[in-house]
């Protein structure tokens, strides 16, 4: 299990590949959720 690490192809479906794409979309709404929260109470 620890070797796929070492060699990752483009085609095969990569279980890290998809967490990395959900934390992405996650890190993004949440930064524009704190953005408008920010903005509606310190501006």
């Amino acid at each position: 299990m620890k070797d796929e690490n070492k060699k990752i192809e483009p085609r095969k479906e990569n279980p890290i590949f998809t967490i990395w794409v959900h934390t992405g979309y996650a890190v993004l709404i949440l930064s524009m959720i704190a953005w408008m929260v920010y903005m509606e109470f310190f501006m």
